[in-house]
């Protein structure tokens, strides 16, 4: 068979790459307008021939990458964005960039799995427990749609977890160097500031992508972010998992001017996840503050910390005492209402309706006997099974009750047991490594893994959300890419 490194580096292939970048930008700029104006396709062509234009520029520097590594680059920047940009119907799916390079990688994956022998490097995996957990998950979720109750919900919530999995295998198995992991870092810290300044637009011109549920309710309600997603849930936990990699790279960076950025990125984070209101991110990210603050910075970065904070705190008691006290207040309230006693179910309040779902859920879990109540079920038990009241709502809110109740107790211990084994490796990696990037990276993806464990109860579900993936998928590649360095000695850090 001939080599797919000559085919995937071929000039035919590079012009299909180009061609393919151009529909994917161009349909963006086209968006929802109809296409049977001439002038529009008159524009739309001339933008494709620009854009193929650009992509050639940046030919000389592509190049230089090789094609399994550029296609991974381009599937993490396209999970960021998911159907906020770009969606096309497609039957009874929905399609969009990272849907549409997913179908692209699958196919390179495998031919590298089975045709070429020095493809994929099964070696070189030193986190082979964790593969063969996610292996069994999704087996366990297949055999688990024989006694689902909704068999179409179940097979839409395999077809997630089937691509959840997929993106840590593709970067396990073709992330090697520490240079890759600085590249996906820097996407990582890009799309942050893109996605919170979109965010930011949305607070203050109370305009929406199309996707936003935002765009269908009043008019008071107009300024809530939702940036590229669904909803204000899913924007305020991205928000609060990337916060930490922003601040590790502050903290790493050299360049004053770099730290000015970041810090003013995460200022304006802040800033838009208050209008959120997403109670359980403002737990998340002080909790990652803290372990950020106790364990992951020295005697000197404290004190300068605490001084700062200081004289921070009293600048804007002084400048802005009004703002100030009432953006306390706000989050103070938010928080209070967390401690409110049940009520009425005439007048149940948002947290009633989550503890409810914890109650259903757990209901459901005994009546499985412990196994589950299959994939994806949890939403169509709410529907048709649950006791307590929920008011209408009928997504678990609640990623680790989710898995619990699907999925089983033999799932859900297992990455329990995963989710502290990937912090502590993190914190083994932080305290063991001697180069600036290393420090970087495990302190970035550390934060977000203890951010992660509040945050994730926030979204109505975690299991499509592109970025949840990507955080385990980074972290356990890194993890394997560190051990590989250690007993093999195998790969040079940048200096």
């Amino acid at each position: 068979m001939p080599d797919l490194r000559n085919i995937l580096e071929s000039k035919i292939t590079q012009v299909i790459l180009a061609l393919l970048f151009a529909v994917f930008a161009g349909n963006w700029l086209l968006g929802k307008v109809p296409v049977q104006s001439p002038v529009l396709l008159s524009g739309a062509f001339v933008g494709y021939i620009i854009l193929i234009a650009v992509f050639l520029a940046a030919k000389p520097v592509i190049q230089e990458i090789p094609f399994t590594t550029l296609l991974l680059y381009l599937l993490v920047f396209t999970s960021f964005l998911g159907a906020g940009i770009l969606s096309i119907p497609a039957g009874p799916v929905t399609m969009f960039p990272y849907r549409m390079l997913y179908m692209v990688m699958v196919p390179v994956f495998l031919y590298l799995a089975f045709f070429q022998k020095e493809g994929l490097q099964w070696d070189k995996v030193k986190i082979k427990l964790a593969l063969y957990f996610h292996l069994f998950w999704v087996l366990y979720a297949l055999f688990s749609l024989s006694w689902t109750r909704s068999f179409s919900m179940g097979a839409v919530d395999l077809i997630f977890l089937v691509i959840g999995v997929s993106l840590i295998f593709f970067m396990v198995f073709f992330m090697k160097k520490e240079e890759e992991y600085i590249h996906v870092y820097w996407i990582w810290l890009v799309m942050f500031a893109v996605l919170t300044a979109v965010g930011l637009w949305n607070h203050v011109t109370h305009n929406h992508l199309a996707i936003s549920r935002i765009n269908l309710v009043a008019e008071y309600q107009k300024g809530i972010p939702t940036s590229v997603f669904v909803n204000e849930n899913d924007f305020a936990s991205f928000l609060s998992v990337s916060f930490f990699l922003v601040l590790a790279f502050v903290h790493r960076t050299k360049s004053w001017l770099l730290k000015a950025a970041g810090g003013a990125v995460m200022l304006v984070s802040l800033y838009v996840l208050v209008y959120t209101s997403s109670r359980a991110n403002f737990i998340a990210i002080p909790l990652g503050l803290f372990f950020w603050f106790v364990f992951l910075t020295n005697r000197n970065v404290k004190k300068v910390l605490m001084l700062l904070g200081a004289a921070g705190g009293a600048a804007l008691a002084v400048v802005y005492p009004s703002k100030l006290m009432a953006a306390v207040s706000k989050v103070e309230g938010m928080l209070v209402s967390l401690l409110t006693t049940n009520a009425p179910e005439s007048e149940i309040t948002s947290v009633d309706i989550r503890s409810n779902l914890i109650k259903n859920g757990w209901l459901f879990f005994e009546r499985s006997f412990g196994f589950g109540i299959g994939s994806g079920n949890a939403k169509y038990y709410l529907m048709h099974f649950a006791e307590y009241p929920t008011k209408g709502i009928i997504n678990v809110h609640n990623w680790w009750m989710e898995i619990l109740v699907n999925y089983g107790a033999f799932i859900f211990i297992g990455y329990v047991l995963l989710y502290l084994w990937v912090i502590l490796q993190l914190f083994h990696i932080f305290r063991q490594s001697h180069t600036r990037y290393e420090k970087m990276i495990s302190e970035g993806l550390l934060g977000g893994m203890i951010a992660f464990s509040l945050s994730c109860i926030s979204p109505s579900s975690q299991i499509s959300l592109n970025y949840l993936w990507l955080l385990f998928a980074f972290s356990l590649s890194f993890i394997n890419y560190w051990r590989v360095k250690q007993n093999e000695g195998s790969y040079r850090p940048m200096k």
